[in-house]
């Protein structure tokens, strides 16, 4: 009896620890730093509807869309670190927008998780504009001053590099949405824009404007005969990529279970689908990989941002 009780006991004892080694054991909520609908929530949703196959529990997407994107990231810092609560991450959060206001979170604050997309940008000009080729548009931007539309970094800061680097005139008119930024150029009331797919593809693809560049490292697939910027010639490319990251201190056997289910996600058919119909096409990376990047943007940003005069004080 003795010896069947230990056994007994033994089983018993066994039985939490096996439970507590099943990670996670609840939702994990992902703090999303935009509002619903848009290319970033529902790419988001998309990596996140797949990852939670993986993970066995559901994923709560949450918006939080206060200071200028940088509501989600500063909860995101000061949850707790048990994985429970991560955020989905941009060049724009991070990179971008401690140089131009005051936050409440480093890039210290986070532990990184992968990478999975890139936004996509382009330079487009009106269809019956006399610029036929980007070098036509830089030509003219190094004689005279030259406006363009954008909604504000990253969009803009491919043309304040060509002013940096080539000494062009480009000068910047902000908009509050990409849709604006592009009646703008179309209208005539600037003579550039440099923006996202979902505002220009429909413009172009209407005989309304002509795209003259990629401004990302890649050839957009809808135009596949457009060059980008560098293969032009112009050493100029906005990289804005989109990840995910926890507060600092997730154990890191969470995180690993976490960026594992992340990366499979983003690698699914159905995520490359949805990216593709908000401009963003896959770019998966190693968290290392996705906080290298972030670092470097944030220092290359920073230069760019203090040379136009955005940089906050």
């Amino acid at each position: 009896m003795k010896r069947r009780g230990l056994i007994l006991g033994s089983s018993l004892l066994a039985v939490p620890a096996l439970a507590q080694a099943r990670w996670p054991d609840r939702e994990v909520t992902v703090l999303v730093p935009f509002g619903a609908g848009g290319s970033t929530d529902v790419s988001v949703r998309a990596i996140c509807a797949e990852a939670e196959k993986i993970l066995g529990v559901p994923m709560q997407i949450v918006n939080r869309t206060g200071g200028q994107g940088t509501a989600a990231p500063t909860q995101v810092s000061q949850a707790r670190p048990d994985g429970h609560t991560i955020g989905s991450a941009a060049m724009s959060g991070l990179a971008i927008a401690p140089h131009m206001f005051e936050v409440g979170y480093t890039l210290d604050s986070f532990a990184y998780l992968p990478g999975t997309a890139r936004f996509l940008y382009g330079i487009g000009v009106r269809a019956d504009s006399p610029y036929g080729s980007i070098q036509d548009l830089v030509n003219a931007a190094k004689a005279r001053r030259i406006t363009f539309s954008a909604t504000g970094p990253p969009n803009n800061l491919g043309l304040f590099d060509l002013n940096r680097k080539y000494g062009t005139r480009f000068g910047f008119v902000p908009f509050q949405s990409g849709a604006e930024a592009v009646t703008a150029a179309i209208g005539g009331h600037v003579e550039a824009t440099s923006q996202t797919p979902p505002e220009m593809i429909p413009a172009i693809q209407s005989g309304r404007m002509r795209m003259l560049a990629s401004a990302s490292p890649a050839r957009w697939k809808e135009f596949p005969d457009v060059p980008t910027l560098r293969e032009a010639g112009f050493d100029v490319t906005i990289e804005s990529l989109l990840g995910f990251v926890a507060p600092r201190g997730v154990p890191a056997e969470r995180l690993a279970v976490l960026g594992d289910a992340i990366q499979r996600a983003a690698a699914m058919p159905a995520v490359e689908e949805a990216l593709g119909r908000f401009g963003m096409v896959p770019a998966i990376q190693t968290a290392p990989e996705f906080e290298r990047a972030i670092r470097e943007g944030f220092v290359r940003y920073g230069e760019q941002l203090r040379e136009a005069g955005l940089a906050r004080r």
